[in-house]
């Protein structure tokens, strides 16, 4: 195990590949289609007519540029740790006819190249809030720079589905790179999520027995079963991903409450991502036939949704 030691490389950022996640946000196959335009209504809602607007982790633009087209803001600022996402989103700027009232940026959300007091939105959908551990430190930044009376609305996944405690997925997958890891994901019972990848020789068994697996083949991942003692003896590389720290709808609550912020509240959301997982073909066809409709049952609901059992949680605070 010694030598495996000296091999491990740990990731800073996620590994997010700008045109792949940006042609899948775009697919009403994946359920992030859903739950990322009913944000964009919500964020709409609740920023009203705010002129200068953040959007913490604006991945390839899309919150961005739809405020940017439909809403009152004046200027935008979106932001990302991952370069390649802010290269997309720049390209989708000028082709949409909105990099004129849209600046997108590399950097961290922990420490914002900003004055005090210079924002009166700040918006954020996805995972991107749950990176930026410790959150504590997270939210006090993102008070700082939010005006007096500026509001502040999250939105990310509650991970209902994960247990903690426990290992919630270990498979074979592709790497960003092309290569063959063996990748187990861990939520700890202080939900905290971690990931460890064994990249695989490329000429060992395994791999070329991964490699010609089916489901491998046609999906990029596959869950063969290997001893992890055999799998680390074909390892060039271990990689541990960046780590997370995923809230409950309580521990959002109170967070945001501590860090000096008014008028919080939580709010359940993703009942059409949750159908779309479950499979119902005919909703399936209904929602892909006419998605506005859809994505406005949504936004109505969202104040009827239980939190703690939501598939997703949106947060909107005050500053004071």
């Amino acid at each position: 195990m010694r030598s495996l030691q000296k091999k491990v490389k740990v990731d800073r950022f996620p590994l997010y590949q700008g045109l792949e996640w940006d042609r899948k946000i775009r697919n009403p196959d994946n359920p992030n289609f859903w739950k990322y335009n009913i944000a964009n209504l919500i964020f709409l809602d609740y920023i009203g007519d705010k002129k200068l607007v953040l959007d913490l982790g604006c991945g390839t633009g899309g919150a961005s540029l739809f405020l940017a087209k439909h809403g009152e803001a004046r200027w935008i600022v979106g932001m990302d740790l991952v370069g390649d996402m802010i290269k997309v989103a720049k390209k989708n700027a000028i082709d949409k006819g909105l990099d004129q009232r849209t600046s997108l940026l590399v950097c961290d959300g922990r420490h914002l190249p900003f004055k005090t007091s210079c924002f009166e939105a700040l918006i954020s959908r996805g995972d991107s809030f749950c990176f930026l551990v410790p959150l504590k430190r997270t939210a006090q930044e993102l008070r700082r720079v939010l005006k007096s009376k500026g509001i502040i609305v999250l939105e990310m996944d509650n991970r209902v589905d994960w247990k903690p405690g426990t290992i919630i997925s270990a498979s074979f997958q592709k790497t960003p790179d092309g290569r063959i890891a063996y990748r187990i994901e861990v939520f700890t019972t202080k939900r905290n999520h971690s990931a460890t990848s064994y990249v695989l020789d490329p000429n060992g068994k395994i791999a070329k027995s991964v490699k010609n697996d089916p489901e491998f083949r046609g999906k990029g991942y596959c869950s063969l079963k290997y001893p992890l003692q055999q799998i680390e003896e074909e390892t060039l590389e271990i990689r541990e991903g960046a780590p997370t720290h995923w809230p409950t709808a309580r521990e959002l609550f109170t967070l945001f409450k501590k860090s000096g912020f008014t008028k919080v509240q939580v709010i359940g959301d993703g009942l059409l991502m949750k159908l779309l997982i479950g499979g119902d073909e005919l909703i399936i066809k209904a929602m892909k036939r006419d998605p506005r409709v859809f994505f406005e049952i949504e936004k109505r609901l969202v104040t009827y949704i239980n939190p703690d059992k939501a598939p997703t949680i949106i947060l909107r605070a005050i500053k004071p």
